[in-house]
């Protein structure tokens, strides 16, 4: 067994095949494997004058498996929103899913398929962007998204490769899907309790950054496409979703939040885990509730690696 360590907080088509580029389209689906941060959100663009979003932060990955993470934030560094205190402006301020993708190089779009997601109006529903690649910027405008009434359009840049990567950082990158959280008892490893979750993932990328979307089950679908203030409080408790930088040294790896629902920014998490075939095993630090000391174990699996994550010029 690998020792690796790994940190947590921890869109249905994952697994499919991308289609064959067309050199004559606006870009190629191999163009799009990579780790793109935001630099610019605009809405309203199917009007005469767009809104710039001030202080856009997000991670989006791609890779060459089908599969597809994002997460994006307009909250402020200084007095980030919390969702006792206003619901519906934290909801506001955060947005992200993770699933599969079809890329259409023909018609120049995404289409996406959210298997997870911040919004219960977007998880499980199937929606298309317009895409635009020029070297290492990519542009996408909302064409039929939940929450993107007047148009939305996002800037992102491309993220390079971090240089020779160590054999640990190799084993860890890809995207890892929940199975099952066990609490254990420490001295005896008796479980004293299992949880699931929604559909949840872990993606970590050769380029530096980590992503997290692990919702809880059985959250209530909104009455409309928007929610209410209950709605939206009771769709983001317990919601563990984030980016951020990612640092690994022989057997550990930090979490360096750079936006999250929870936890915020600025926290940073460490974690140990162990990764088997293609099984990740991630263990918590102990905590000391009385009258026994327990450890959190996260067991996730693989759904893609770092085959699948390096642009091809970088594959080696």
């Amino acid at each position: 067994m690998t020792r690796v360590v790994v940190v947590c907080a921890a869109a249905v088509l994952f697994g499919t095949q991308l289609p064959v580029a067309q050199e004559s389209s606006g870009f190629t689906a191999a163009a799009l494997v990579s780790s793109w941060t935001l630099t610019g959100v605009e809405r309203g663009v199917s009007g005469e004058k767009p809104e710039r979003i001030p202080n856009p932060r997000g991670l989006l990955i791609f890779d060459a498996a089908g599969n597809a993470f994002e997460f994006v934030t307009t909250a402020s560094r200084q007095q980030p929103e919390t969702v006792q205190a206003d619901p519906l402006a934290m909801f506001a301020a955060y947005s992200g899913f993770w699933g599969g993708y079809r890329a259409d190089t023909g018609r120049q779009r995404i289409t996406f398929n959210a298997k997870g997601a911040i919004s219960l109006s977007a998880m499980g529903r199937e929606f298309s962007r317009s895409v635009q690649v020029s070297g290492d910027r990519l542009t996408m405008t909302s064409i039929d998204e939940p929450h993107a009434a007047g148009g939305i359009r996002w800037t992102w840049q491309r993220v390079p490769t971090i240089d020779h990567l160590s054999p640990f950082y190799r084993q860890a990158v890809g995207f890892w899907e929940h199975v099952v959280e066990r609490r254990v008892n420490v001295s005896t490893g008796a479980v004293v309790s299992e949880n699931r979750r929604a559909p949840s993932v872990i993606v970590y990328t050769p380029g530096g950054f980590v992503g997290v979307h692990f919702p809880t089950l059985n959250r209530k679908p909104f009455a409309a496409e928007n929610p209410t203030a209950e709605e939206a409080r009771a769709a983001l408790q317990g919601y563990l979703g984030y980016y951020g930088a990612l640092t690994v040294y022989p057997g550990e790896v930090f979490h360096n939040i750079l936006g999250g629902v929870s936890p915020a920014a600025g926290t940073i998490l460490r974690r140990y885990a162990d990764i088997k075939d293609n099984e990740l095993t991630v263990r918590l630090t102990p905590t000391n509730n009385q009258p026994m000391q327990t450890q959190t174990i996260v067991v996730l699996r693989r759904l893609s690696g770092v085959d699948d994550m390096l642009p091809r010029e970088v594959k080696r």
